[in-house]
């Protein structure tokens, strides 16, 4: 029949079929392909697995008989169709060998996966040109992770996903503990990206309702949009002690009878250090020293920035935390978090998104660490949703992430994890991913994720599209750069071996 591309053979059930390829070419691992059904019509289903067999023998192959015709068996996994009341149903008869298989036209796949007309623009759907959109409600109400191995490009996902919701005019407050987001108030540059733009209809953009914020004591201070000023008022002792780096436990004893004595007003870390001084015990003074050191660090002011102007209409806010201890980093999510959720709760912010880079550092696994920001994190994971403020959350470990976080995530975006702590975690915390679907995370090339949602009948693979913004996350290639000094010409031999004798200098220096 014109247009098949195999046929159904061997058994077949209602769920899956296997089918021999008339042409290799035409079918490939992950395909979308359509057969019919006698009772049900035509019905979508996927290319699981493809493998070529043939009748020769092993003896035959050793005393060098060649082999004159593969033969190419798929095997299939059905999806469904869609009912007259939208729904979609699987057959509840199996499909008959030597039925013809086609491929799957762009309108059934998109009515069949569920594909959103509009939405956040992902990128493409593995080898088509479908845009892949998730619904923007969902994707910001229901919470999204993004996990996958360093270099496989989550950062560079999450840009993408941030360009879309700023587009949409959602509300945005960035974690961004290595300033890999400042970026996004430039266009594009990347010639290689700039080449690829128009296979996804993208064309460069810089976004100037981005505005970056960082602590008192970073260094970057000069090149910010504003400076975050915390109020630290009722400090915890909890949180003093990891702000401080306290582990006497003697200190830490002096810490909680210091803070217990204030407990019946609003107090600061100066009122902390004048109550630690009243003790009459010789530890006090290595106390004070540590608690010395947060009033240095400048963290802490009068008049600390509105926390409400965090999180606003239209605006992206991008808190760059570069060069900031991670114990400071940890205090810093712990209380703004925490003051947005209240905030949020009281509908004195806007609905919106907060987004969390590395987040194992900040809602690590039991057992894998301690972050005093852990707890309004769960909370707001699991409460978050019903007062509109959602999560993103960003991990290359994500054995390392607290599971119950990850569960909480409807939407999942996971491109390639390789270690197996981290891939059994992803089984555990992630609903719908079927065993050759784990399989694919291990072969994913970088830029290219498996997403699971709500809103998509099955997981699917997608070519994620090349970023409007510049992305602030490369890494620089000391090697290519090194390559580049040896690429002179005759004529220019002298400065060569100039070049040469500087870089030599250059790398002794570095690296010894």
């Amino acid at each position: 029949m014109k247009g098949a591309v195999g046929r159904i053979c061997g058994d077949a059930s209602p769920t899956e079929f296997s089918f021999i390829v008339f042409d290799p070419k035409s079918v490939r691992h992950t395909d979308y392909i359509k057969a019919w059904n006698d009772v049900d019509g035509w019905v979508m289903a996927q290319v699981v697995d493809i493998k070529a067999t043939s009748d020769i023998s092993e003896s035959e192959i050793l005393q060098g008989r060649n082999v004159e015709k593969e033969l190419y068996l798929a095997k299939a996994v059905v999806i469904g169709k869609r009912d007259e009341r939208g729904m979609l149903r699987i057959p509840k008869t199996p499909f008959v060998p030597g039925e013809n298989v086609f491929k799957a036209e762009e309108d059934l796949v998109v009515d069949v996966l569920g594909l959103e007309k509009d939405g956040i623009y992902l990128g493409l759907l593995d080898d088509t040109q479908i845009k892949v959109n998730l619904d923007l409600n969902s994707f910001v109400q229901k919470h999204c992770c993004i996990l996958a191995k360093t270099g496989s490009g989550k950062s560079y996902t999450a840009g993408v996903i941030i360009e879309e919701l700023i587009e949409k005019g959602a509300p945005l407050f960035i974690i961004d503990p290595h300033g890999e987001y400042a970026t996004l108030k430039e266009p594009n540059r990347n010639e290689g990206e700039l080449e690829r733009m128009e296979i996804f209809g993208v064309k460069p953009k810089g976004y100037s309702n981005v505005m970056i914020y960082v602590p008192p004591n970073s260094p970057f201070v000069d090149r910010a949009d504003g400076v975050l000023k915390l109020d630290g008022t009722n400090l915890t002792a909890e949180e003093i002690v990891e702000l401080a780096g306290i582990t006497s436990s003697t200190s830490q004893a002096l810490l909680y009878q210091a803070i217990k004595n204030l407990k019946d007003r609003n107090y600061t870390i100066e009122d902390v250090i004048q109550e630690v001084e009243s003790i009459k015990h010789n530890a006090k003074w290595a106390l004070l020293g540590h608690l010395e050191k947060i009033v240095e660090a400048g963290l802490f002011n009068e008049n600390p920035t509105p926390v409400n102007a965090l999180l606003q209409k239209g605006k992206a806010i991008v808190l760059d935390m570069r060069g900031i201890p991670p114990e400071h980093q940890d205090l810093i999510v712990s209380r703004i978090c925490h003051k947005l959720f209240e905030l949020r709760k009281r509908d004195d912010v806007p609905a919106g998104m907060i987004v969390l880079e590395e987040a194992h550092n900040f809602i690590p696994e039991r057992g894998m660490g301690k972050a005093v920001s852990t707890p309004v994190l769960r909370t707001i994971a699991s409460e978050g949703r019903k007062f509109g403020l959602g999560l993103m959350v960003i991990s290359q470990r994500p054995a390392r992430v607290d599971k119950n976080v990850i569960s909480q995530c409807n939407t999942q975006i996971i491109l390639r994890v390789t270690n197996p702590n981290d891939i059994n975690a992803i089984k555990r915390g992630v609903e719908g991913l079927t065993a050759e679907m784990v399989d694919e995370v291990r072969r994913l090339p970088p830029g290219t994720a498996i997403v699971v949602s709500p809103e998509l009948e099955r997981p699917v693979i997608v070519s994620v599209r090349v970023r409007k913004s510049m992305h602030g996350g490369q890494a620089v290639n000391i090697i290519e750069k090194k390559r580049g000094f040896f690429k002179a010409g005759k004529k220019d031999k002298k400065k060569d071996r100039g070049l040469k004798k500087r870089e030599k200098s250059f790398f002794e220096k570095m690296f010894g």
